[in-house]
């Protein structure tokens, strides 16, 4: 994708945001204006956005219908953000008291990480359970005995109106070995996250990863997204803010080693340069160096895709099961170059998941 005057002014805007600029390089017209609004809610990171419209010149601000649009729209993003939170403690509560210790994963613990937590846009209650993969499914199927399970989550629709997914693990990778290695780094730190230190939050106390392991672990749900639906500039800007805490430096060395052994450098790299490119993130906050090459075709994606792929006309999804399977492998494959392990285990980590619902009887 070539980065035209529009994306250029967008991608000045998410460095104002974040406080790593203070003007975007000229005034945007009205139409400009209308474009930067479009690309923010894509990319579900309106809200914060949003305040950085009051950061910027005065004569760089958008005009009052783009403005009024827009903050109808933050308002909307801080009602759904308090009612997240509610979700989140009561999520904790709720699995505490059935015996399962956890953590809130991503979502409104990344939202904490933010200047306005309330402005980041939320999405489902993800929750990380301690214990085995068989009472954890065996618990929820108990509840929900046509829920539908996953190789490491399954829903959990105790409420209405509130979409609870479950975890037996954070992420997991497509290829076996990989997998393998990242399932060991999430049992061998689980004691010290499952006895993190409880967050306040207006609605109550819940618990929420470690910094180490969270660098690892959001980076590789990142990953795994651009398999999957696409990754959006929301999952990016959750990780700018996490590399932006005080213990992160102490962590980099060790969190560059893991991700060398999961054959995730090129990536990881990638990653660094769109983090620096939009969000301007400094130098010593970088896990490894940047990649240019690398990272200019990530950015590429991640523009076109929007949140969960939802922008990105080349995800034309089918109607069968099988016809989903061809599409996203298909799509998958202009990755081969760039990611060649994931690309080509990935029809495999889908079949033997396929294969192990039906052998299990789950649906």
């Amino acid at each position: 994708m070539a980065m035209n005057r529009k994306l250029t002014l967008f991608l000045e805007l998410t460095k104002v945001s974040v406080g790593n600029a203070s003007r975007l390089s000229y005034s945007p017209s009205e139409e400009e204006w209308k474009f930067l609004f479009c690309m923010a809610n894509n990319h579900t990171i309106a809200g914060p956005l949003f305040d950085a419209l009051d950061l910027l010149p005065a004569e760089q601000r958008p005009p009052r219908k783009v403005f009024v649009d827009w903050l109808a729209t933050t308002e909307k993003i801080k009602y759904d953000s308090r009612d997240a939170f509610h979700n989140a403690v009561w999520a904790s509560k709720k699995f505490m008291q059935a015996g399962f210790r956890n953590v809130i994963l991503k979502g409104q613990g990344n939202a904490l990480l933010y200047p306005n937590p309330l402005l980041r846009h939320p999405g489902d209650v993800d929750v990380w359970l301690d214990g085995s993969r068989e009472r954890i499914i065996s618990y929820v199927r108990k509840l929900f005995p046509s829920i539908r399970v996953q190789w490491i989550e399954m829903g959990f629709p105790v409420k209405k109106g509130c979409c609870i997914e479950v975890h037996t693990m954070p992420s997991f990778m497509s290829n076996p070995f990989d997998n393998r290695r990242l399932k060991q780094y999430f049992v061998q730190h689980s004691k010290e996250v499952f006895s993190n230190t409880p967050v306040s939050t207006e609605e109550g106390e819940m618990r929420i990863p470690t910094t180490r392991v969270n660098m690892l672990f959001q980076l590789t749900h990142i990953y795994r997204h651009l398999f999957n639906e696409g990754i959006g500039l929301r999952q990016v800007m959750d990780y700018y803010y996490l590399l932006q805490l005080d213990d992160v430096p102490s962590y980099i060395n060790e969190t560059a080693l893991i991700v060398k052994k999961l054959h995730m450098e090129r990536f990881c790299r990638a990653l660094m340069y769109v983090l620096q490119e939009v969000f301007g993130l400094q130098e010593d906050r970088m896990i490894l160096p940047p990649d240019t090459e690398e990272g200019r075709f990530l950015l590429s994606e991640i523009l076109q895709a929007g949140n969960f792929g939802h922008a990105d006309e080349r995800n034309n999804i089918k109607k069968n099961q099988w016809g989903n399977f061809w599409q996203k492998t298909f799509r998958n494959w202009r990755f081969i170059s760039h990611y060649h392990r994931e690309v080509l285990w990935n029809p495999w980590y889908r079949l033997t998941q396929f294969a192990w619902r039906k052998y299990k009887g789950y649906n």
